[in-house]
């Protein structure tokens, strides 16, 4: 392998530290953050390792699990900008949130968009990559019984159980076209399409640009046609961004984030770590 390719592959890769929930010690100490990031030596992140292409498990080399994916490489990269090595701390999507709110970890990255309760309890940088140029907000089903529906109120009138992960945008949208007590919620996407694989529910809520590279571990499952079935037409829920907990200590971090996100937009390295993560999961599941 030569040094080029082995530094980006090696770029991917955060080595696997337990996947817990950080119930204690938040970092909030009313520091600066990014001075006190630096004098640690080290950026904290949340991430829930579940949602390819974005960030997901993969056996490196010596067949340890690794976590990987485009919102990795980003925060690599901000670790880069401030000097400082990256650690991860994984939990389900949940847990990631917990941990932002609480400032158990410098920031949360994980496929977050912004919504106004969540704007309640955290901050967020700029956007960096819009799910509209890579899938849309949509639901999986079994084959068979995906046949049997052409639009969203036809899956509204026949009282389903919906499947989508808890915490989630997925979560507020099966709210959307079914009572709240026919939303199952699962800690993460492969748990939830295992149980839908299994006939557990009847339908997931899902960011189809994640659930597609699954579909080779469960080809029973079909993604539905974005022109029936887009539960997010308007976009709402379309851009990804980093959390960050609340306090003005934080603005420092957010400001750097910010000025690698709008870097690595501009030279196209948004694009091209999603388009390597996505070849690595595709590859995963073969």
């Amino acid at each position: 392998m030569n040094t080029k390719v082995k530094k980006l592959f090696l770029s991917f890769f955060v080595l696997f530290g337990g996947f817990v929930l950080v119930a204690c010690g938040g970092k909030n100490s009313g520091q600066d953050a990014v001075e006190r990031i630096q004098e640690e030596g080290e950026l904290m992140i949340g991430t829930s390792p579940d949602y390819p292409p974005m960030e997901f498990y993969v056996l490196d080399e010596n067949r340890e699990r690794q976590i990987v994916g485009s919102d990795i490489a980003l925060a690599q990269a901000i670790a880069d900008e401030l000097g400082v090595e990256l650690k991860i701390t994984p939990t389900d999507f949940n847990g990631v949130m917990a941990n932002v709110q609480s400032g158990s970890v410098d920031m949360g990255i994980s496929g977050f968009t912004w919504t106004e309760a969540r704007d309640e309890v955290m901050q967020f940088s700029e956007g960096y990559l819009q799910e509209t140029t890579l899938g849309y907000q949509g639901v999986m089903m079994q084959e068979d019984l995906a046949q049997e529906f052409d639009s969203l109120e036809e899956i509204a009138e026949a009282d389903l159980t919906i499947g989508a992960q808890v915490g989630s945008i997925q979560f507020e949208l099966a709210q959307l076209f079914t009572e709240p007590t026919d939303v199952k919620q699962y800690g993460t996407l492969d748990v939830g399409l295992a149980a839908l694989n299994e006939g557990d529910i009847d339908a997931m809520v899902v960011s189809t640009s994640s659930a597609a590279p699954m579909l080779d571990t469960f080809p029973n499952l079909t993604i539905l046609p974005q022109e029936d079935f887009d539960l997010d037409p308007d976009k709402k829920y379309s851009t990804n961004a980093i959390a960050f907990p609340l306090g003005e200590e934080y603005e420092s971090l957010i400001e750097v984030a910010n000025q690698v996100i709008q870097e690595s937009k501009e030279n196209g390295d948004i694009e091209k770590w999603h388009e390597e993560a996505l070849a690595i999961s595709e590859k995963s599941n073969e």
